[in-house]
């Protein structure tokens, strides 16, 4: 099929994986349901397909029994499709690639794609679709203050008072912890526009921190092009807004699969299956579940929101 433009390529795409679906499943009982399709970054979607392909008893796509290090988006789509089956959904959930998150949720709004995961502040004031629960809530995101491990101006940070002669980077579009930073009135902010200038700045003496994922590494080092950053050990920082699944609505079933979801979500996050997913997945990183919170008296964080691994989930 020749695509003249974007959007009819990635109906083009749509369509393909529908009828892939759709025709493996003929020999079979039809589904409940039509598949549901989730955007998925391009980057991350050969190791959602594989789950999709082989659920890998005692793997990560099977309830998150063992770790998934570096793919967030398969984290979500695990997640998701655990929320669907325990809120009584027997449907088919499909990821499609897409080269960003702007993209994704773009291709939700339009109905291309029927949920993604994303935060409060992109659906809020959003028509076009309809917000679940947080699995997420406000001040459970946690990031480390991350430099140069030989950078002495790190060594004892013990509150922001420790940070404020400092000087940090990050990326400007990204909301929150622009907002966090801003909020520590810092010496100077710089803003970046990929992870590769905002690593430089740090290299360069530039800069001096940034906020970032703690990584799965043992040394909880995050490396990119040869450069090596490492967490200010004992403090990190929360973000200040949750996570939530956004659904179409212009998918019939849209109100539908927001209860669906919500009973789902309610079910993990009670049988310790949620917080088993994001500890697996990399979202919290059990080696900084004791750290001090450096904003916790800010508006929408509180160290009450953590997340425990209940006895038959450790």
């Amino acid at each position: 099929m020749w695509c003249w433009r974007r959007l009819n390529c990635d109906f083009a795409k749509i369509l393909a994986v529908l009828l892939t679906v759709m025709v493996g499943s003929l020999p079979r009982v039809a589904q409940a349901d039509p598949p549901l399709v989730m955007p998925i970054r391009s980057v991350d979607l050969a190791g959602v397909q594989e789950c999709y392909n082989d659920p890998h008893p005692g793997g990560f796509c099977d309830q998150c029994k063992s770790p998934n290090t570096g793919n967030y988006s398969l984290t979500n789509y695990v997640l998701l499709r655990e929320a669907l089956k325990a809120g009584g959904m027997d449907v088919k959930l499909v990821g499609i690639g897409s080269p960003n998150s702007a993209r994704s949720r773009m291709m939700v709004e339009t109905g291309m794609a029927t949920i993604k995961a994303d935060w409060d502040f992109n659906m809020d004031q959003n028509e076009h679709v309809l917000k679940s629960d947080a699995f997420i809530r406000s001040g459970e995101f946690f990031k480390g203050i991350y430099g140069l491990p030989e950078n002495p101006l790190l060594k004892n940070i013990h509150d922001i008072r420790d940070l404020r002669p400092l000087i940090a980077a990050t990326n400007l579009h990204w909301r929150l912890d622009w907002q966090v930073l801003q909020n520590m009135r810092l010496a100077s902010l710089f803003p970046a526009s990929t992870m590769s200038q905002m690593y430089n700045l740090i290299g360069q003496g530039r800069a001096d921190f940034t906020l970032l994922e703690f990584s799965a590494r043992p040394d909880m080092v995050r490396e990119l092009n040869g450069l090596k950053l490492a967490p200010v050990a004992d403090v990190k920082v929360a973000l200040p807004g949750s996570q939530h699944f956004m659904v179409s609505r212009g998918d019939m079933r849209a109100e539908r699969i927001i209860a669906v979801l919500n009973r789902g979500l309610k079910t993990l996050r009670e049988n310790g299956l949620l917080s088993q997913c994001l500890h697996q997945g990399g979202v919290i990183n059990a080696k900084a579940a004791d750290w001090k919170v450096l904003n916790a008296g800010e508006p929408g964080i509180s160290e009450h929101h953590t997340f425990d691994l209940l006895e038959n989930h450790r």
